[in-house]
């Protein structure tokens, strides 16, 4: 939550959960039948993908949900092992390339995709020891945070966005699915908190 105010040191961290909500649009709209036309995110931490086809529902839902979803994988995944802490940075680094060189075209998108990438390998190539899963750890978890927060931003009475195109669609009320964004991410990192202390409270029993 802190680091989400600090200038500058933020941004990949802010530029990475963008691209996971992002992606995830893209990736309902594979799963559906669409396609994805292009991805774009901007230095401000906004971001945009245009889809085509595909369950419209199903890909307004899937981007706050599965931001969380991407946040709470990269922390179990960090968490479960330590052979596969590294794997971790190296899988997203090269899934960011690819989606870079799949659906990223503007310059923007192409430099921030390249800086979260390189971020990635520089971190798996020179953090050692047991600060890499932590910090590993600590990604996942920035994005499941900014995941948690960012749906109660569309409670500003314009009426505009996921939540609204949803309303439109389901003709269940705009606050319903911030309602549900929420929930969905309360869980995931409520399950999250559950596994780590799972085996300190099954060791002192």
């Amino acid at each position: 939550m802190i680091l989400s105010f600090i200038p500058v040191l933020h941004w990949p961290f802010a530029w990475l959960e963008t691209f996971f909500h992002e992606i995830s649009y893209g990736l309902a709209a594979l799963a559906t039948g669409g396609s994805i036309n292009r991805i774009e995110i901007y230095f401000n931490g906004a971001g945009r993908c245009y889809t085509t086809g595909g369950w419209n529902a199903l890909i307004s839902f899937s981007g706050y949900f599965g931001a969380s979803l991407w946040g709470a994988a990269i922390y179990i995944f960090a968490n479960s092992s330590r052979s596969y802490n590294k794997w971790v940075a190296i899988i997203m680094a090269a899934f960011i390339v690819l989606c870079g060189l799949l659906w990223a075209r503007n310059s923007i998108t192409i430099i921030i995709l390249a800086i979260i990438s390189v971020s990635l390998y520089l971190s798996f190539r020179y953090v050692m020891g047991t600060i890499f899963p932590r910090f590993m750890e600590f990604v996942g978890i920035y994005v499941m945070v900014n995941a948690f927060r960012s749906p109660l931003n569309l409670i500003d009475g314009r009426y505009y966005g996921d939540g609204a195109a949803l309303a439109d669609l389901t003709y269940l009320p705009e606050l319903f699915w911030v309602g549900v964004w929420w929930l969905c991410a309360a869980g995931l990192l409520y399950l999250i908190w559950y596994l780590h202390n799972k085996p300190l409270t099954e060791s002192s029993t």
